[in-house]
């Protein structure tokens, strides 16, 4: 399974400090009626797709583990920049492990395109890897290099913009219960879309645990991008979220493996590079376009977008062919995104990103008797602490003497 990389902000204490990761890519395992190899490519019509757009012209940054590009899936079409984390382990066995996984199932969408790999998080494999909470307990001790790691995914996305990609793919995301808002990164975000570029981010796989929001797909302005199985509903795993745009396939993806072969692995992370790929044909196709386009593209020819948002699968599965030709009549728009009254968009940050507010959905039975239990104890114990203060004040004038009459 690829699992979304890990991250933790300190927030307000220490806004400087974001420590990322990544998760390992593993094969998935063997159910009864396997899916065909690439799938994934005919569940979105990309096949079709090609016939009018292959990416050609387009960079597509991803912002990962770094990349092999020396596999043959990349070879010729990806380079690898600069690693934000400033390490000189690329010749490592375990290396660029999620990070060329990702960069070829953008390419197997959009053949034509390039990809850039840009190193700001790390694989599992990596000595220095740390979950969350051992970030947390490791805090402090090495400043300098937390630092760097804090700004790894900010400057990844400026440099990605500056250097020409016009789609930024993120197969990460934050594994705490409260994300890891970090306005340096929406701000960068917005500077990236008021350039023209699509970014497109996993909603996370943590939809059959704790359902965490998970940053950078909750930033405004971000196509938030969910998994789907081969029959088309949600991958269990893939998170619920009233700021999920789409779903494509995250299940039994056919990917690169750095043994230089391919193999079946699941994640909201391929389905994010799936993604990436369509919007670079779109991009490739019809460059005047703005990322606000693009993602209402993507929403409005998905496969359930008649039947309005949900939040387990947005507006549904991708279909590549259909955005292609509904682009073919749009007006090019404006790249900057519209602010609200409050100079604030619906989600988190600077701008709306256009994906509804407020939609009902049942509580979760688990969190209601979680809360029930929790709110029963604490108004039990202020019951108690009533009756033992009034059973006080009691005592205390028992024990007091008489007051004086006047005589």
């Amino acid at each position: 399974m690829i699992k979304m990389s890990s991250r933790v902000g300190q927030m307000f204490a220490v806004p400087a400090v974001l420590a990322v990761t990544a998760g390992v890519v593993t094969s998935t395992p063997s159910p009864a009626r396997a899916a065909p190899n690439g799938w994934e490519l005919a569940a979105m019509s990309v096949p079709a797709a090609n016939k009018i757009s292959k990416g050609e012209g387009i960079t597509v940054a991803v912002i990962d583990t770094g990349i092999r590009t020396d596999h043959r899936a990349l070879r010729g079409r990806a380079t690898e920049g600069t690693d934000f984390l400033a390490e000189t382990d690329q010749n490592e066995s375990w290396y660029g492990r999620h990070g060329t996984s990702m960069a070829s199932s953008v390419l197997d969408v959009a053949p034509a395109a390039g990809v850039l790999g840009l190193r700001a998080i790390r694989d599992d494999e990596d000595p220095d890897f740390q979950t969350w909470l051992e970030q947390m307990e490791s805090y402090g001790e090495n400043p300098e290099k937390e630092k760097r790691e804090g700004l790894a995914v900010e400057r990844a996305i400026r440099a990605a913009t500056d250097q020409g990609a016009k789609v930024i793919s993120m197969s990460l995301g934050s594994e705490t219960s409260s994300g890891s808002y970090i306005h340096r990164e929406a701000e960068a975000i917005a500077y990236a879309l008021s350039k023209g570029v699509v970014v497109v981010a996993g909603a996370g796989n943590w939809g059959d645990e704790q359902n965490e929001l998970a940053y950078p797909a909750a930033y405004p302005g971000v196509i938030a991008i969910g998994a789907a199985t081969p029959q088309g509903t949600r991958a269990k795993f893939s998170q619920v979220h009233s700021h999920v745009d789409v779903v494509t396939p995250g299940v039994e993806i056919y990917s690169a493996n750095i043994d230089g072969g391919r193999e079946k692995v699941q994640g909201t992370s391929s389905a994010t590079a799936l993604a990436a790929g369509v919007a670079a044909l779109i991009v490739s196709k019809y460059p005047d376009l703005s990322p606000r386009q693009v993602e209402q593209l993507l929403q409005r020819t998905a496969s359930t977008h008649r039947k309005g948002h949900n939040p387990q699968t947005g507006y549904g599965m991708v279909d590549a062919e259909a955005a292609l030709k509904a682009a073919a009549g749009l007006k090019p728009g404006n790249a900057v995104l519209p602010v609200g009254k409050q100079g604030a968009g619906g989600h988190f940050g600077p701008g709306d990103d256009g994906t509804p507010q407020r939609i009902g959905q049942p509580w979760d039975t688990a969190y209601l008797v979680i809360s029930g239990i929790g709110g029963g104890l604490g108004l039990l114990g202020l019951l108690v602490g009533l009756i033992l203060f009034l059973a006080g004040r009691r005592a205390a004038a028992r024990s007091r003497p008489p007051a004086l009459t006047p005589g």
